[in-house]
């Protein structure tokens, strides 16, 4: 029976909770999610192999077995490791900056490798990395409830109407990023920014896009 990579990963942090700071236990554990990030993104998830983390983190790879049950669980704990904090978007008063900084973070993402690595084969869901979409399904949708809160400020600034629909908004403002440096393989420049968060804040001057609309979901969605 597989064991859920969620309970793996509260194991783990149960353990970091009980270790010395700067402990063997502390420095292992750091060691092998270093080697795991560094190993994703050289090789992707597909091909990643516990030995390779292994030797590259000096741990032989019983320790990594035991501590972390399989690389799903590796990987998602990785993942969660590095991605631990999530907070609302800093609120700059102006709807134009917090959208640019919205997408610099987005372009930061996307410019680290082990991260691209693990969206691009993540994308499909398929049975192979199951493990890893369930903890990517308990942040993606915190990370994008709370970037919604960029376009609530918005409201009540009084710049956009109440009747937005600020997760559509969200998809619009974050989309071509996904699709112009994943599939396109394009650079993300400064320009292409701008042009993105003007294209998006003239539909909500027109009231195109702005609204809530029939196909437009206010739900997280699952990446």
């Amino acid at each position: 029976m597989r064991t859920n990579p969620l309970e793996r990963v509260r194991h783990l942090h149960a353990d970091a909770a009980t270790a010395r700071p700067g402990g063997r236990t502390a420095r292992v554990g750091e060691a092998v999610i270093d080697a795991t990030l560094a190993e994703l993104g050289d090789v992707g998830y597909a091909a990643l192999r516990i030995d390779s983390v292994a030797e590259r983190a000096g741990v032989s790879k019983t320790t990594i077995y035991r501590r972390w049950g399989d690389k799903a669980g590796l990987v998602a704990t990785a993942f969660i490791e590095r991605q631990s904090e999530i907070a609302p978007p800093p609120d700059t008063g102006d709807l134009r900056e917090d959208l640019l900084l919205h997408l610099r973070e987005v372009r930061e993402v996307l410019y680290t490798p082990w991260i691209t690595a693990l969206v691009r084969e993540v994308g499909p869901r398929s049975s192979d990395v199951t493990g890893v979409r369930e903890v990517l399904d308990k942040i993606w949708p915190e990370r994008f409830r709370l970037s919604r809160a960029i376009f609530a400020r918005a409201v009540e600034r009084g710049d956009l109407p109440a009747d937005i629909a600020p997760g559509f908004l969200l998809e619009a403002l974050s989309g071509p990023l996904y699709f112009r440096w994943l599939m396109l393989g394009q650079p993300l420049s400064d320009e292409f920014l701008e042009r993105t968060a003007d294209l998006v804040l003239d539909g909500t001057r027109t009231g195109q896009g702005a609204g809530a609309h029939p196909d437009a979901s206010e739900e997280a969605p699952s990446t």
